[in-house]
């Protein structure tokens, strides 16, 4: 196109004093002198905009990334510019019937299941037939046996959390990831909610990004934070996978090596265990009470831990949570 308007505009070079500069706006669609357009001189950029590194630039930085600009639009050439059209990121940036694809909302099926769709396409959170995500998964269904789905990912289990000694202090492990035991919405990561004491993914947040706020979009019907242009603001977060902070549920562990215990204690995969070379409970319950049990590694153990009622919701009843291997 650049070629054709270059020689189209030839004959006019005397009087024109040169030839704009078609390009396109860094989502394949053409432009002419707006943020963000291809350009050799100001001249070819609109008024309160400078040709910088080939690029029509505002003088003045009204932004350097996209959340410093209001919801529903971006940072193109240090200016905000309407996010919608022509680009998306993720599926929840088109409108309702339209996936993302290569970067362009494209019109889609609509369904209710997964059997709905067709090519390997899925049916998504606004019951649009969408590509999976690669190496992605919804639940633990979609990954190999004894892998776990958390996050939007399949984890090992040893990656996972099973007891509350595994996680951060004041957390809980819920479902096999570690969590803030909260009082409300604000003490958890993005996508999370309160619910009964424990943070848990809420995919009822959205069905569009322009009902998030602003630098975030809408993923699996969650308002999650593009961290792909930085960190995550949030303390509970982590930049994830997929380029979206998301809630931490990684484990921690209190103890790596045995000096990290108090004396007399040993770390074992993460925790500080107390001796009982006696094999009975009475050292254990010397030292705490919940330790109830010595094992045959001579070590003591809560009656919990040897015995767990759980490990994820799955093994409990309808409307109970597997936390810190117990149905609550």
């Amino acid at each position: 196109m650049r070629i054709r308007a270059l020689v189209f505009c030839l004959p006019l070079f005397a009087l024109l004093g040169g030839c704009p500069v078609w390009s396109d706006d860094g989502y394949g669609h053409p432009c002419y002198g707006t943020a963000g357009c291809a350009c050799f001189d100001d001249s070819e950029c609109f008024s309160g905009l400078t040709c910088e590194r080939g690029r029509c630039t505002a003088e003045v930085p009204e932004c350097r990334r996209d959340s410093d600009c209001d919801r529903g639009f971006v940072c193109r050439g240090n200016l905000c510019v309407d996010a919608t059209p022509p680009g998306c990121v993720v599926d929840g940036d088109c409108p309702n019937g339209q996936r993302c694809d290569e970067g362009m909302c494209a019109p889609s099926g609509t369904c209710g299941s997964d059997a709905e769709c067709d090519g390997g396409q899925i049916c998504d959170f606004r019951g649009v037939c969408v590509d999976p995500t690669p190496g992605g998964c919804r639940s633990d269904a979609e990954c190999s046996e004894g892998l776990r789905c958390i996050e939007n990912a399949c984890r090992a289990p040893n990656e996972t959390c099973q007891f509350a000694y595994e996680c951060t202090p004041g957390w809980a492990c819920v479902d096999g990831s570690c969590t803030p035991v909260c009082g409300s919405d604000a003490d958890c990561g993005s996508g999370a909610t309160c619910d009964r004491g424990f943070c848990v993914p809420n995919p009822g947040q959205c069905t569009s990004t322009a009902m998030c706020g602003t630098g975030e979009r809408c993923v699996d019907g969650r308002c999650l934070p593009d961290c792909r242009e930085g960190g995550c603001a949030n303390a509970n977060d982590y930049c994830a996978e997929d380029g979206f902070c998301r809630p931490r549920w990684q484990p921690d562990p209190f103890c790596r090596v045995d000096a990290d215990c108090a004396l007399g204690s040993r770390c074992v995969d993460g925790a500080c265990r107390t001796p009982c070379p006696d094999g009975t409970a009475n050292q254990c319950m010397m030292t705490d009470v919940s330790l109830t049990v010595c094992a045959s590694d001579m070590l003591c153990y809560t009656s919990v831990e040897v015995a767990p009622e759980c490990a994820i919701s799955a093994d409990c009843g309808e409307g109970r949570r597997c936390v810190n291997a117990t149905c609550r």
